[in-house]
């Protein structure tokens, strides 16, 4: 998903401060409707160990600022993923731990339907179907209004007080 039509605007922060930089990647600071977030997205499967050192990153960014963390698009699915490299797969088992220990609010932004595994990982979900166990919302898919607007309100409800992960 294009980030000029989920965020009103972003910031990106490049490398991962350990392996380097992974363009398949797309990290950093975003607002959406004067909200706060960070933010990891990326297009097609991760396979490198900058890829997710860089997702672990913004993790504890998150946890440091108090800000929620967006992953959008496979991103949302990457710490299930898996790699044959060494380096890679032990990025990939710290990446899996960070996510399961993440004391930041953790939000999927999906293009597709909500696999049923993400409820544990994530504090809420936005979709073409949100509305599964997980808390979220959904969108009208091809419509970036819809989007930014389901990701805003999902912002706003864990920022009114929804339970801390």
């Amino acid at each position: 998903m294009e980030l000029d039509l989920l965020f009103d605007r972003y910031m990106i922060l490049a490398g991962d401060r350990r392996h380097g930089e992974d363009v398949a990647v797309t990290a950093g600071v975003a607002w959406v409707d004067g909200m706060r977030c960070v933010f990891a997205s990326a297009e097609e499967t991760l396979a490198s160990a900058a890829a997710y050192t860089k997702a672990a990153r913004m993790l504890r960014l998150a946890g440091q600022t108090g800000a929620p963390c967006v992953h959008v698009g496979s991103m949302a699915t990457s710490h299930l993923d898996s790699v044959s490299d060494g380096r890679s797969a032990a990025a990939l088992d710290a990446y899996a731990r960070t996510v399961a220990t993440a004391t930041c609010r953790r939000v999927a932004v999906l293009e597709g339907d909500t696999p049923p595994d993400l409820a544990e990982d994530f504090d809420a979900t936005v979709s073409p179907s949100a509305g599964d166990s997980v808390s979220g919302a959904s969108y009208t898919p091809g419509d970036a209004a819809s989007a930014r607007a389901a990701l805003a309100r999902v912002l706003r409800d864990l920022a009114d007080g929804a339970p801390s992960p």
